[in-house]
């Protein structure tokens, strides 16, 4: 307790605070991250932080992530230009201008933080967000007697399922990657049981991005794990729980395997064939994917501008007779291809550069394997969803595409490694 009473005295006296707040809230409230923001600027003013002209002259590159992540915010303010939904762009722009905020911000100020409080204040943030959700979904599942209540949008009420599984893998990540760098036995199985609590409620998220990104993860893990323990009994045990994990989810999860064995089943049919029926069900980002080209393909170079994308979107979808889609009024479902139909060709190769810079070696980089890690999550989970729409993404996209590169370590403890493999 003392040494935690230590930790905290240390942070209050010299930060970040805001930074640290960010992680943790960054998987538990969307409505929160505004009040983050506000403080991880106020906290370098108050500090009268230098700001010094060798970090920015080091961070006005072409590898800087931040640099062509303000360049796609750009973009959409050159998309005024052709706009006519004023009132649209107007509150696009402001919802998006963390997108802006933060390059700028890391360009003046280099961040200077302990690597483990980042990753302990992100998990924090996770298992808070699980136990919140879950006394908030239990209620219902008392009464109802059934597990069914205690998955999917029933049992993440404090945002989306897909953005919050998206947050509980970047905490799984974490967890896993802190495993593989343990030096001792003690530590790997305890960050380990803390990876198999967080999986368990990415499967109970009912998100197929999260089935796929969190198989992707552990495999790399196991991989790892075999490799340190260097014990022929350990692969076996290994692909037992893997096996009994899936056995487990396919008997007592019937809703999970519904979602995945619908979607293989709708990737593989022509979108003509689909049943209009269970279109939101199964198949309505097939429909609105394919809406979306057809924009992009009449308004490949500008775009329909930053204010028309949903006007012009909804009236493609009522052309093609896809009423249910106009009633929900989906956008794109997935960032590229929404960006791209907004601002053109630039704007979303803007945004793909944001993301893959984040995968370039910069100078003095050791936490480049973390950064890695995070950015793929991310990218996979902007490839079905339009994640930079709504706060709940925004912010912590501008976040993490920018901090992770700008941040400069403190000396860290012998015992814990950022260093790569």
């Amino acid at each position: 307790m003392n040494k935690f009473l230590i930790n905290i005295k240390e942070i209050v006296n010299e930060g970040p605070i805001g930074i640290y707040l960010m992680a943790f809230l960054i998987p538990l409230y969307e409505k929160w991250l505004g009040f983050a923001v506000l403080i991880i600027i106020l906290e370098q003013i108050i500090r009268r932080t230098p700001i010094k002209k060798e970090n920015i002259k080091a961070q006005l590159t072409w590898r800087n992530p931040g640099v062509w992540l303000f360049l796609f915010y750009f973009m959409h303010v050159v998309g005024l230009i052709h706009t006519e939904n004023m009132a649209f762009a107007g509150m696009d722009l402001g919802m998006k201008s963390t997108l802006a905020i933060f390059p700028l911000f890391f360009i003046l100020y280099q961040p200077v933080v302990k690597w483990r409080v980042f990753v302990r204040s992100f998990v924090l943030g996770a298992f808070v967000s699980i136990v919140v959700n879950f006394f908030l979904a239990l209620d219902l599942l008392l009464e109802m007697k059934n597990i069914y209540y205690l998955t999917g949008s029933y049992l993440s009420k404090l945002m989306h399922r897909g953005y919050w599984a998206t947050y509980l893998l970047l905490a799984y990540f974490f967890l896993l990657k802190t495993a593989v760098s343990s030096q001792s036995i003690k530590k790997l199985i305890v960050n380990l049981a803390g990876a198999l609590f967080i999986a368990f409620f990415v499967v109970l998220s009912e998100s197929r991005l999260g089935y796929i990104a969190m198989a992707v993860i552990s495999i790399w893990a196991m991989i790892k794990i075999i490799k340190i323990l260097r014990n022929k009994w350990i692969i076996p045990l290994i692909a037992g729980l893997f096996v009994g994990s899936i056995f487990l989810i396919y008997n007592y999860m019937p809703g999970a395997v519904k979602r995945v064995t619908v979607t293989v089943e709708s990737l593989f049919k022509p979108t003509d064939s689909l049943s209009q029926e269970s279109l939101v069900a199964t198949s309505s980002r097939l429909y609105v994917w394919e809406s979306s080209v057809e924009l992009i393909q009449e308004n490949f170079w500008f775009g329909v501008g930053t204010g028309d994308i949903k006007d012009e979107l909804i009236q493609r979808n009522l052309d093609k007779g896809y009423t249910e889609l106009v009633e929900l009024k989906l956008n794109s479902h997935n960032q590229f291809l929404n960006s791209h139909i907004a601002l053109g060709v630039f704007g979303s190769l803007f945004l793909l550069f944001a993301i893959v810079t984040s995968f370039v070696k910069q100078k003095n980089d050791p936490i480049r394997f973390w950064r890695v890690g995070v950015v793929f999550i991310l990218f996979l989970a902007m490839l079905p969803e339009s994640m930079l729409e709504v706060q709940a993404g925004i912010i912590p996209y501008a976040f993490l595409l920018t901090f992770l590169t700008a941040c400069k370590l403190k000396q860290e403890q012998k015992d814990y490694h950022v260093s790569q493999y």
